[in-house]
């Protein structure tokens, strides 16, 4: 006699076993019902009365759509509904209505934000105006206020959020853009 065996918890097909008659059919967790084929990306399951395909991604990769965390499925079934199989990019947010991944365009700039330096030396900050020709500019301005002249003549280095800068961006026409980008620029000189 053949009889089928299958796993305790997923109730998934394990091997086909003969035996002897005798001994009847009522091992555990084995049934004389032939299992269904093999089928790609299914295991074959018994649910107490038949056999059937139940979807099975084991050891697949998965992303929490609340955190983008990954993680490999070890269930058999569809998969949860707070995870996808699609995978996020470094600023997506999972957009519910579409689906899918979109860029968040807030997370974004908030990195770019943190790519740029906080401080730079006076050395590279005159270095970098002298190339793009504003040192002249600049040092005529700072010479009209002795604050200014103070700082810009003793101080080590320049902080990005200072008065300073602020003032001399506004008199030398460069707007938050152009400052961030002298201050990634200098840093690097």
């Amino acid at each position: 006699m053949i009889v089928y065996r299958y796993d305790t918890q997923t109730k998934e097909f394990i091997q086909e076993l003969e035996i002897n008659e005798a001994y009847g059919s009522n091992l555990p967790l084995t049934t004389t019902v032939k299992p269904l084929a093999k089928k790609e990306g299914f295991a074959v399951c018994f649910n107490g009365t038949k056999w059937e395909y139940i979807e099975d991604f084991r050891n697949t990769v998965v992303y929490l759509k609340e955190d983008k965390q990954e993680s490999k499925v070890d269930y058999l079934g569809k998969i949860k509904d707070e995870h996808t199989l699609l995978i996020p990019n470094q600023f997506d947010k999972w957009n519910e209505v579409s689906k899918s991944w979109v860029e968040d365009d807030t997370l974004k700039k908030e990195y770019e934000k943190s790519l740029i330096p906080k401080t730079i030396t006076l050395r590279q900050a005159r270095l970098y105006l002298l190339s793009i020709g504003l040192l002249d500019n600049l040092e005529n301005i700072i010479s009209q206020n002795r604050a200014y002249q103070i700082e810009w003549e003793y101080a080590n280095s320049i902080e990005r959020e200072s008065p300073l800068v602020k003032i001399l961006g506004q008199t030398l026409n460069l707007n938050d853009t152009a400052i961030d980008n002298m201050f990634m620029e200098a840093s690097k000189i």
